[in-house]
């Protein structure tokens, strides 16, 4: 096989790629607002009071109900020898309800009751396991602010938590592994920076379950406002360690006795282009430590009536995995996920990409990869391309469809309905 392609090789192939298409944008599964949606909108979260006519006596104030149901179709193919991990065809549907209980002026609580199929002949993901449907509350918890009166903010119960802009802890719902965590969220805003300390058990993502592991951390967030001109808007620093604690913890865990340290941050540099930048180091327990980073530059272009919405550019570095076991960084190394995401390989991906916006409430989003994997492991694939194109329609259903190929010609497909109510 071919040596890697090299940065320099790339940035040639990215600079003709620019001049023919007037630019390109990065499409990852994770941004910065922390979320990993289904390819398609975010749930809507402004959703009005239940009017139960008599039917249903509240202790709470407001009930509000909201929820999702998707169908998910997924097929691979190859060339004969060269397989790849991802070659199993998965059929789906997924139906998850919200309830938002605002108890008091300042306690509210939140249930969410997830419903996971496969279709026969598909093979297992996640919650959606072949033969056996997942029925289970998938997120309690109460929310209390200033419940002691100084500014306190407190969540106690299972939930769902972002930790590193999904680098070490995430949720991602296209692949249907939700991070929920049990534990306790404290938080206190003190002079318009926000600082949070937490204890959360992980026993994996609903059916996925493992052995307890208990973590504890904090994070923060530094906010600069207007600082620099607006270049640095903000920075978030964290801190998370394995307790070595809980009744079923054992010596087979690789995590219960690792720490993170990590930060990210994100701001606006002269020519109106976005950054987002972030470095995280695992310190492992009797093992070589392991770094990530990843940086972002994105360009809002405007161009053609808005029809070349946006352009960007990605680079990676890992060093190993990354994670305590959600798969946190789908599509971060492209649809194929042959390296299970940028964070779980020892290697480096660049990536450059277009968001088109042609109308009709259309989008199209292009990514160009080229995959670098230091180490004994196999390289599959040097390059990449996936191609993703979504639309809402007038009855609110959000449909989309994915593809992806790579220079060896594996190739995977998606489509997806979805609809949030």
């Amino acid at each position: 096989m071919p040596r890697p392609v090299s940065l320099t090789t790339f940035a040639a192939f990215s600079a003709a790629a620019l001049s023919l298409t007037g630019g390109l944008a990065a499409q990852n599964c994770y941004d910065a607002q922390h979320r990993c949606f289904t390819f398609g909108p975010a749930p809507e979260s402004d959703v009005g009071k239940v009017d139960t006519q008599g039917a249903l006596d509240l202790r709470s104030q407001k009930l509000s109900v909201e929820g999702d149901i998707r169908l998910r179709l997924r097929t691979g193919d190859t060339r004969t020898g060269y397989p790849y991990n991802g070659l199993a065809d998965q059929q789906a549907t997924r139906a998850r309800v919200r309830l938002h209980y605002q108890a008091t002026e300042k306690v509210k609580a939140l249930a969410e009751f997830n419903f996971s199929e496969t279709w026969a002949g598909s093979e297992s993901y996640s919650d959606a396991m072949a033969g056996e449907n997942f029925n289970g509350i998938s997120q309690f918890y109460l929310d209390a602010e200033d419940m002691f009166g100084f500014g306190d903010h407190w969540r106690v119960g299972r939930s769902e938590y972002i930790l590193g802009n999904g680098l070490v802890l995430g949720s991602c719902d296209y692949l249907q592994r939700p991070g929920t965590f049990t534990g306790v969220w404290f938080s206190r805003p003190i002079a318009g920076h926000d600082f949070e300390l937490f204890m959360f058990d992980d026993y994996g993502p609903l059916q996925a379950a493992h052995d307890g592991v208990r973590y504890v951390g904090g994070t923060a967030s530094i906010n600069f406002g207007d600082c620099c001109g607006g270049m640095l808007g903000k920075i978030k620093p964290y801190y998370m360690a394995g307790t070595h604690d809980g009744d079923e913890v054992t010596s087979a865990n690789e995590t219960e006795d690792d720490q993170w340290l990590g930060i990210d941050g994100l701001g606006t540099l002269p020519g109106d282009i976005q950054w987002n930048a972030e470095w995280a180091q695992r310190f492992v327990d009797a093992g070589e430590d392991r770094m990530a980073w990843r940086a972002t530059l994105t360009k809002k272009l405007g161009l053609c009536g808005g029809a070349f919405d946006s352009v960007s550019l990605q680079h990676t570095d890992a060093e190993g995995k990354m994670d305590v076991g959600n798969p946190a960084d789908f599509n971060s190394a492209g649809l194929l996920h042959q390296y299970g995401g940028a964070w779980r390989s020892d290697m480096q991906t660049t990536q450059l990409g277009l968001r088109v916006l042609p109308g009709q409430e259309i989008s199209i989003d292009v990514n160009l990869l080229a995959f670098d994997r230091r180490g004994g492991a196999t390289q599959q694939g040097e390059y990449e391309a996936d191609f993703i194109v979504g639309r809402k329609f007038a009855s609110g259903v959000y449909a989309s469809a994915g593809y992806g190929v790579d220079d060896d010609r594996r190739q995977v497909g998606y489509f997806q309905l979805t609809l949030n109510f």
